[in-house]
């Protein structure tokens, strides 16, 4: 009943998600291969590209938390989404690589204003005992992002321009009408003014001396470094090395994008009885799986598995990391401590992609990027359940 309550809120959040983050950023390994083809890029310049989405991300996060005070959740998730379809639209239109990366790093930038907003808006307007499912919830609408550009991107290419052109520009139109829908239920739902308001006195050397924050954050960089690493390249990974073909990879990205939908309501209930950090291992050592299969010389029926692995585990993370932001040091400061936690995850998103496109073109081989992500979340699952 708690959840029905809040269901319009939670909508609203779950379709924010699904544009800047869903549409805005991870419809970018559906459409890379057709992207790398015409603009000519290697795995590292595609590596670049990728990366400089999350630059952008990571610049952002330092003006999250002021922004967010200033304008509200309404004003600033909206005016985000709208700055982030316009580079889209330039996006499409990119002639090489280097701009490309220029402006999806513009795209990044906006995407963490829209996101850290969302997220600290559904942390502060729900309750405190289900906080987990809620934010569980919105976090789905990645998930409806990658089913989405899953289904569409394979169609695109019956078009007469080049389909990832057509399918920037059309998921720019969709952020549009989502932006101007969000703004109007937002502002229905506002926050209490106690909490929105609330002069954010907690001294920056008192978040740094807690063991608890910096463990967190280590464990949201680890994931943040690996989880990209797989949304960037399994795509090109299931081309190059199992030679499935565009409409299958098509598939394969829109299973995994189907169990995602899953994943951040199935642990957020999870973490709301169990515990966050033991089911932030139970999560790391699923995602260990999902790398280590593409690793392997499997045959191809079981990036299936590797998908649904991966889809299954892997957006339950930020929905917890958002419920521990109100934990950690109380829900006014809820913004400001997501911001700082993200910062951690956008090093992670940055060093991903980039490293992981140096290594395939060093060895000529994915298998070896793979492995080394599945050893990195390991190595997360044993410091998730290390007491502090």
């Amino acid at each position: 009943m708690a959840v029905r309550a809040h269901l319009q809120p939670i909508v609203a959040g779950i379709l924010v998600v699904f544009a800047c983050l869903g549409l805005a950023r991870f419809a970018f390994g559906m459409i890379l291969p057709s992207m790398q083809g015409e603009l000519l890029m290697n795995a590292t310049e595609a590596g670049i590209v990728g990366s400089a989405n999350f630059v952008g991300y990571f610049i952002g996060l330092f003006v999250t938390s002021q922004f967010y005070r200033k304008f509200g959740a309404a004003t600033l998730i909206t005016r985000s989404l709208l700055t982030q379809a316009i580079s889209m639209i330039f996006m499409a239109l990119a002639p090489n690589y280097w701009s490309a990366a220029m402006i999806f790093a513009v795209t990044g930038f906006f995407g963490a204003q829209a996101n850290i907003a969302i997220m600290t808006y559904i942390a502060q307007v729900v309750p405190s005992h289900i906080k987990g499912q809620a934010t569980g919830l919105v976090v789905a609408g990645i998930g409806c992002g990658i089913i989405t550009s899953g289904i569409i991107v394979p169609y695109l290419e019956f078009f007469p321009f080049p389909e990832w052109r057509v399918g920037w520009s059309l998921f720019a139109l969709i952020i549009v009408l989502i932006a101007w829908f969000a703004h109007g239920t937002l502002k229905a739902f506002p926050i209490h003014s106690s909490l929105s308001s609330h002069h954010d006195s907690l001294e920056f050397k008192t978040i740094l001396s807690s063991r608890a924050f910096l463990k967190t954050g280590v464990l949201f960089g680890i994931f943040g470094m690996t989880a990209i690493m797989f949304m960037t390249f399994f795509v090109l990974t299931a081309v190059r090395k199992w030679g499935v073909s565009t409409e299958i990879s098509g598939t394969f990205w829109s299973i995994l994008g189907i169990a995602s939908l899953f994943s951040g309501p199935l642990f957020g209930f999870v973490s709301d009885r169990m515990g966050r950090y033991k089911t932030l291992g139970i999560l790391f050592l699923v995602q260990a799986t999902a790398h280590a299969m593409l690793a392997s010389t499997l045959p191809s029926g079981w990036l299936f598995v590797s998908a649904t692995l991966f889809g299954l585990s892997t957006w339950a993370v930020p929905s917890i990391m958002a419920t521990l932001s109100t934990e950690l040091f109380g829900t006014q400061h809820t913004a400001r401590i997501l911001s700082l936690l993200t910062l951690f995850f956008g090093v992670g998103q940055i060093v991903g992609p980039l490293l992981s496109g140096i290594m395939i073109d060093f060895t000529g081989d994915f298998s070896v990027s793979f492995i080394t992500s599945a050893l990195c979340l390991l190595g997360a699952m044993i410091i998730s359940w290390i007491s502090l």
